[in-house]
């Protein structure tokens, strides 16, 4: 018997397997070895979950046996859905562009209108708007759309990269305004719905408010499909969902943080270029697009604070890379 499970599906179809029963090309294309060690370093940096894709295929689907949680909160990772929410609303016109003013659809922040902060600055981490911590953050606040309303900038928009939960909670209430849902039902209606992630909800603060900045519930199949949109500028099963020029902004560098795009982390100094959706503990869905590889992760059972992605870096990425033979990239 392996030592570890592959599970593998074709977007949503799964079936238990030791061995790689999949075609020819995607069995010869991955590293056997490497993704033995991708899975070994997984066990001794608190995983429970991860899910390896190729080419559109799941190739290994490993979980930690110990942890007995169905589902996983992403944490700051639906930031990265939030983005893609907006961008949807902007290709059908709802919102007219990402250029324009927060004030013109939520003319109730006046720090917002009088800031002339924008949708973009928004997405990009640059409206000026400092992160709060503790008693004083967003995280504590029982209306968090109040809370939200509320903030004054820190410092005038597009001057640096600030990332706060705050820029995020104020996109939500953009997209309610404008559908005239609830953000929940929204991304149920644009997101959820079209993609099947039938078990994918947002979190509520004490007040009842959909939060869009963390704490969304979900599944490691469902977050896969976020991963196979973009890495599919935008389709799933053959239809277009987002636009490519939506999903090409995203993974674009913005002004001031060379790092950042669209509420996506981007990464363009490694040999294998990529961009991720992360959240706290190390939540997180990461596309190499020159590869066809999306990288998944989920940690729920141990919150072990001195734990906390110490791991993460450079060689982590190298590793998940290298699952993909050198002779296929």
């Amino acid at each position: 018997m392996c030592d570890f499970k592959i599970n593998i599906f074709l977007l949503g179809l799964f079936s238990l397997l030791c061995t790689f029963e999949i075609n020819g090309q995607i069995d010869a294309a991955i590293d056997i070895e490497n993704l033995s060690k991708l899975i070994e370093v997984s066990k001794e940096t608190f995983t429970d979950e991860i899910m390896v894709i190729y080419k559109n295929e799941v190739v290994s689907h490993w979980k930690n046996e110990d942890c007995d949680t169905i589902f996983f909160n992403t944490a700051s990772m639906v930031k990265s859905w939030t983005g893609l929410v907006v961008g949807i609303l902007i290709d059908k016109g709802i919102i007219a562009s990402e250029d324009d003013l927060a004030c013109k659809y939520i003319p109730e922040w006046e720090e917002g209108c009088k800031n002339k902060i924008t949708i973009k600055n928004l997405l990009t981490m640059t409206s000026g708007i400092n992160r709060r911590s503790g008693a004083q953050s967003i995280m504590a606040a029982d209306d968090t759309n109040l809370y939200a309303l509320k903030i004054k900038p820190d410092t005038m928009p597009n001057i640096r990269f600030n990332y706060s939960n705050e820029s995020v909670q104020l996109l939500g209430i953009i997209i309610e305004k404008v559908s005239g849902k609830s953000a929940n039902d929204c991304f149920d209606e644009l997101l959820f719905g079209p993609l099947e992630m039938n078990a994918s909800i947002l979190g509520k603060d004490p007040v009842g408010n959909n939060v869009v900045f963390g704490g969304a519930k979900t599944s490691i199949a469902d977050a896969a499909k976020i991963g196979l949109l973009m890495a599919n500028k935008g389709q799933y099963k053959n239809k277009q969902l987002v636009s490519s020029d939506w999903i090409q902004k995203s993974i674009t560098p913005s002004q001031n943080a060379p790092y950042y795009g669209y509420l996506w982390w981007l990464d363009n100094n490694s040999n294998d270029k990529n961009y991720a959706a992360t959240g706290d503990f190390g939540q997180m869905t990461i596309v190499f697009p020159e590869l066809e590889l999306i990288y998944l992760r989920q940690q729920s059972c141990n919150k072990d604070i001195s734990g906390n992605m110490t791991w993460m870096g450079p060689n982590f990425l190298t590793l998940v890379a290298s699952v993909v033979k050198k002779s296929d990239r």
